[in-house]
């Protein structure tokens, strides 16, 4: 990812574009987390009821940007100009939601040079903001994804479509490094992994540590409906091991991970990403890929909590 040239400010209240209806296929889950009553703090919420977004860091392709919208997002990778669509018939909530879409013959074409894929090539996605702190930071992220059958065909390469990344050390020259979260769909269904490095300098790209995980149910299970997330972080990528992650899907907590090594030593907070992004060799690609978005909701606000974030729990 390109470096930032501009400061990042940390998770704050920019605008609240939630959406007023729910979903038929949304169960409130008996396992989540109460939200605190006085938040010290504020959620970024966005699901495009504006017709449109905006960020501080719109990049390269900006289908869909509208400047005198709210910043509810940090910055922006999309591939081309067709990697935004706004979409008023296939929503979780309200009026619009994003559709993402990312084309697979001659990725190249559209970004930097033409002749060799480079990081936007490979990605349709929005970025969020930075957590205030590193080291115990918490952050909660609610999200909605619609993954069409047509949209997700089979292929070598998995869909990558939620990362919590770090956030490299330029006074350090250190290189960048895979997220140390991720979300992903493949044949099997949804998987990913999470990953920590103590060191000040990582040395690698992929930490000291690295823990897997499958969510149970088949593809098939997430197809044509919209599949409700929520993550909950905290960071401790220390050997005291007090970092946690939480995921529920459809309001259910699939992943439950306590008292573990969680994270990078950066001087910068930890941030997320929705959309899509195509690692590997994307010659083996076979086919166009899209999906929706939409009740995008992140916070690292004190006592935040699950309903805070959750799809449908805070539409106004």
């Amino acid at each position: 990812m390109p470096n930032l040239k501009y400061t990042i400010p940390a998770l704050v209240l920019l605008s609240a574009s939630c959406a007023t209806s729910e979903s038929n296929n949304t169960k409130q889950a008996k396992d989540v987390s109460v939200a605190s009553p006085n938040i010290n703090g504020s959620i970024i919420a966005e699901s495009f009821e504006a017709g449109g977004w905006n960020a501080p860091g719109a990049r390269g392709f900006t289908p869909g940007l509208k400047a005198e919208l709210p910043k509810n997002f940090m910055f922006n990778q999309h591939q081309g100009n067709h990697s935004f669509v706004l979409e008023d018939k296939i929503v979780r909530a309200g009026k619009y939601s994003a559709k993402l879409v990312w084309h697979h013959k001659n990725p190249a074409a559209y970004n930097g040079d033409k002749n060799k894929i480079d990081n936007v090539d490979r990605k349709a996605m929005f970025h969020g903001f930075k957590t205030k702190k590193v080291m115990g930071a918490e952050a909660w992220y609610g999200f909605s994804f619609y993954f069409p059958s047509e949209g997700t065909a089979t292929e070598e390469n998995p869909w990558l479509f939620f990362q919590i990344h770090g956030s490299a050390d330029k006074r350090l020259k250190e290189h960048s490094r895979n997220p140390p979260f991720s979300i992903t769909m493949d044949e099997q269904g949804l998987k990913g992994s999470w990953k920590w490095d103590p060191d000040e300098k990582s040395i690698t790209r992929t930490g000291k540590g690295t823990e897997y995980y499958q969510i149970p149910g088949a593809k098939a299970n997430y197809l044509d409906r919209w599949v409700d997330f929520v993550v909950h972080v905290k960071v401790d990528y220390s050997s005291a091991k007090t970092g946690i992650i939480e995921l529920w899907v459809d309001g259910k907590k699939v992943l439950n991970k306590h008292n573990i090594q969680f994270g990078y030593n950066d001087d910068k907070g930890i941030y997320p990403s929705w959309g899509m992004y195509f690692n590997g060799d994307l010659s083996v690609m076979k086919n166009d890929h899209y999906l929706y978005l939409d009740e995008v909701k992140m916070t690292d606000a004190e006592g935040a909590g699950y309903k805070d974030v959750a799809p449908g729990f805070n539409s106004k």
